[in-house]
């Protein structure tokens, strides 16, 4: 499982595209999946922080044939998210099936320009 930690800067929007692919870089269709990535402080704790998924727009799947997808947190989100560490999971759902892509920590930052 791949680790993707991310920073971010609570001035801007946080928007940058993935692409899912095996170790020897072939891509994993994302054809008929969903996306969630849940931010927590602790990965134990009961409260979500943010909920990003593809429908609710935090997360886009723009290529699934090449396993692309993007991660959007709006600037708004972030000035409400308190500033710190986080940990979040990328999980992906097909059906019933549920497979984690990543998890990382998510640190937001304040920026000068809020």
């Amino acid at each position: 499982m791949a680790i993707v930690n991310i920073t971010c800067e609570n001035d801007a929007d946080f928007c940058r595209q993935f692409a899912y692919q095996l170790t020897d870089g072939s891509p994993i269709d994302l054809t008929g999946s969903t996306l969630k990535m849940g931010i927590r402080r602790r990965a134990e704790d009961v409260t979500e922080e943010m909920l990003l998924t593809t429908e609710n727009g935090g997360l886009t799947i723009t290529d699934p044939t090449n396993g692309k997808f993007t991660v959007l947190i709006t600037q708004p989100q972030l000035r409400l998210l308190d500033l710190g560490d986080y940990e979040h999971s990328l999980i992906r759902m097909v059906g019933s099936q549920r497979m984690r892509i990543w998890s990382g920590s998510l640190v937001n930052n304040p920026g000068a320009s809020r």
